[in-house]
This record gives C-alpha cells, sequence and structure tokens, in this order.
C-alpha cells in the first residue's frame, strides 16, 4: 500500500465538521467540562497525598496500587515477585482483601519500573499527568486545531475513571490515535511502532489486524511485528523466560476466577455484563460475547474494507468493535468513548443536532457517571454502566457500519 489512507481532501472535509466546536458556545461548554474535570483529578490527587502522609497508609487500594507495588518489587531486584500475590500485596500493603494480580507483559513491568523510585502519591500524580498528556498530544492531529475539541478531547469525564484508578487505558488510547493519524497520513511504518506498542495490553487490539489486513497495509503489520516482538524479546532475555509461565498461571486463575463472578463485578461494561445483568446465565453470556467477537471482526475488515466509507467512520467503527468485542472491560476502559464520538462527528455520522447529543454526551461522559458514583453512591453502578454503554456503544457500530450501503458524504455537516 503506498497511498495514503485519507486523501487531504477528505480530511479538510473532516475537520470542516469540527467548526461548529469553534464558537462561543463551543468555549463555554469545553470550559465548564475541563473545569470540572480539573476539579475531580484535584480532588482525587488531594486525597492520595492525604492518605499517604500517613506512614501506615503507603499507598491507596486503586489499581495504581498494582503497578507501583510492581516497580518496588523490580527496583529491589525482585521482579519475579510480582507474579507472588502475597509477595506483591506485600510491596504495597493495602491488605489482599481484593484479588490483584499481575496481568501485563515484560515490557510493560520496564515501563512501571520507574515508579518504584517514587513515593506512591508522586509516582501516581506523574502518572496521571502523563497518562492525559499523552491523550492530548495524541488527539492534536484530529481536533482541527480547534481548541475547544482539543480540550474535550484532553479532559473528558470519561477519563475519570481511568485517573482515579491510576489504569493504562489513557496511554493505550494515546497509542492508538497516534497509530491512526499515522496511517491517515501515509506514514506506515510509524503507525506499526505505534500498534506495536499497545501489545502492553494485547487485550483490547485484537481487532486492529483485521483492519490492517482489510486495507492491505503490510509496511504496517511488519512494523508492529518487529515492534512487538522486541518489546517481547528484549525484557524477556533481561527477566528471563520464567517470566512467561507465571503470567501464563495468573491470566489461567484470573480469568476462571472472572468468569464465576462475573454478576457481582458491578463495573464492567462489555456485552457479556450487560446479558449477566438483565439475567443471562454466566456461561451463556461468555457464549454470545465470543460470538460478538466473531461477527465484530467479520464487520471491521467489511468497514475497512469498503471504498465508500471514509477513514473517520472506520476509526470509530473500530473503536466500537474493541469496546464491543473484548470479554474484559473495565469502566476505565470507556475512556475509549470520548474518540468514538470525535470520529463519528469528523465521519459526518454525527453533528451538533440535538437528537444526535443523546448520543454525543454519553459518549463523552463515559464512565465518568459511576467514578462519581463511588463518591456518592446514590446509584446501582450497574444502570450507570452495564446498562447503558454497551447499547450506546451497539447503536454507534451500526451508524458506522450503515455507512457501508449508504451515499457517503461528501459535504460538512452543519447544525
Amino acid at each position: 500500500m503506498t497511498r495514503p489512507v485519507q486523501s487531504l481532501e477528505d480530511r479538510h472535509t473532516a475537520d470542516a465538521r469540527l467548526a461548529p466546536f469553534d464558537s462561543r458556545a463551543g468555549f463555554l461548554v469545553a470550559g465548564l467540562v475541563a473545569a470540572g474535570s480539573l476539579v475531580f483529578i484535584t480532588m482525587v490527587m488531594g486525597i492520595a497525598f492525604l492518605l499517604t502522609a500517613n506512614p501506615d497508609t503507603p499507598a491507596l487500594s486503586n489499581d495504581f496500587r498494582v503497578f507501583w507495588g510492581a516497580g518496588r518489587l523490580a527496583v529491589a531486584g525482585e521482579p519475579l515477585a510480582i507474579h507472588d500475590l502475597a509477595r506483591l500485596g506485600a510491596s504495597h500493603a493495602t491488605g489482599l482483601d481484593v484479588i490483584m494480580p499481575w496481568l501485563y507483559p515484560p515490557a510493560f513491568l520496564v515501563m512501571v519500573t520507574p515508579l518504584g523510585l517514587m513515593p506512591f502519591a508522586w509516582a501516581y500524580l506523574g502518572w496521571a499527568v502523563a497518562s492525559l498528556a499523552m491523550v492530548a498530544w495524541a488527539a492534536r492531529s484530529f481536533v482541527a486545531g480547534i481548541g475547544p475539541v482539543w480540550v474535550l478531547m484532553a479532559l473528558a469525564p470519561a477519563y475519570f475513571p481511568c485517573v482515579m484508578m491510576g489504569q493504562t487505558s489513557l496511554f493505550w488510547l494515546a497509542a492508538l490515535l497516534a497509530a491512526l493519524a499515522a496511517l491517515s497520513q501515509g506514514r506506515y511504518v510509524v503507525a506499526g511502532v505505534f500498534i506495536g506498542l499497545l501489545t502492553l495490553k494485547p487485550q483490547l487490539g485484537v481487532m486492529i489486524p483485521l483492519a490492517l489486513l482489510a486495507i492491505g497495509a503490510w509496511r504496517t503489520i511488519l512494523s508492529a511485528c518487529v515492534t512487538t516482538v522486541l518489546l517481547l524479546a528484549l525484557p524477556t532475555l533481561y527477566y528471563g523466560l520464567d517470566y512467561w509461565p507465571l503470567l501464563g498461571k495468573t491470566l489461567e486463575d484470573h480469568g476462571t476466577n472472572i468468569i464465576f463472578s462475573i454478576i457481582a463485578l458491578k463495573l464492567m461494561l462489555n456485552p457479556m455484563y450487560f446479558l449477566a445483568f438483565i439475567g443471562v446465565d454466566p456461561e451463556v453470556a461468555m457464549n454470545i460475547q465470543l460470538g460478538l467477537m466473531a461477527l465484530s471482526a467479520v464487520a471491521v475488515f467489511a468497514l475497512w474494507r469498503s471504498d465508500r466509507v471514509g477513514f473517520d467512520v472506520k476509526a470509530a467503527g473500530l473503536l466500537c468493535a474493541i469496546m464491543l468485542s473484548a470479554p474484559y472491560l473495565w469502566y476505565y476502559e470507556g475512556a475509549l468513548m470520548p474518540a468514538i464520538a470525535l470520529f463519528l462527528l469528523r465521519g459526518g455520522v454525527l453533528s451538533v443536532r440535538p437528537l444526535h447529543m443523546l448520543l454525543l454526551v454519553p459518549l463523552l461522559i463515559g464512565g465518568g457517571a459511576q467514578a462519581l458514583n463511588v463518591f456518592t453512591a446514590l446509584f446501582d453502578q450497574r444502570w450507570l454502566g452495564a446498562a447503558i454503554i454497551p447499547p450506546l456503544v451497539m447503536v454507534c457500530f451500526v451508524l458506522c457500519l450503515a455507512q457501508i450501503v449508504a451515499p457517503r458524504a461528501t459535504a460538512p455537516a452543519s447544525a
């Protein structure tokens, strides 16, 4: 493949569709969202510094404790101890009341090792700031230089769970956006490098190779494979081959635990949990999820293969398929949803019409309402997440797929 996936004309047309946000109303909305997000982030970080100032509380009981604890073990020269739940739990000393295993490849351990050199609160703050900054950097290629759109992509409420839990979703989103930007501009080798980096959290990337195969992006595929091999091989040479059987055993145990306890996991967002929530047997729900994964794979290939579908709609469809196909999807993965909204706007599938806002606003919020509900406990978390988000993403995916048979828009959408 030698030509860019997206022509310059199509890119300008997609940029023009964001023009309604370059207005007083757009700046007002973006300002309010940014202010609310900064208040939330400041509150969370303030709690972290306040609580960990007590010597008896070295870390918070969030997901980030696993990364910080793993970093401490690696700094201490005991990297394989991360696969021992007792040792990992002792490294962050927040108790073993909730099972929090290490589920990542060795390159990710390299990434988090510097965290072990810092106190928890400072490491947590640095992690959050870096993740938000990476998303802001990666999104710049798709915001057409319009400040309000850039602010909404940089500080969307959908990122609240990821910041609160100290998770990796924002780093993953940033790498995917960077890959899509490079792909749209014909920088296929660079796109492959970013896609290779996504293997640090491989469970979300299953649909990406199908999109690349559909457009014949062989240089991107080769570049991604080389990057992946290097990310797997080089850290393995350092940590040793024993890393992999230990990780495999942890993944097996964790997968079994998820299947049999799914109904109690109120912060899951995938269709499997939605089905379990409405009363479907968990094993049946899992089989349906696997079937949906296969259908999503076919749909992504068809979407990216079609000449009638613009690049931005293809990107939105890929993001939807990622969320719908993942058997393991927590509320912090809702960080992908603002990007779905952005690409649907750029693709002309949605606009700022009032009816379309019924989809755009929930996409911007993602799991943010669930994060706020952690502090207030006013609602059942399932009604804020599983009951809304899987059907919402499915509607967006169907809208993307409908573009295969619908005439392709050629004029910028307006209000």
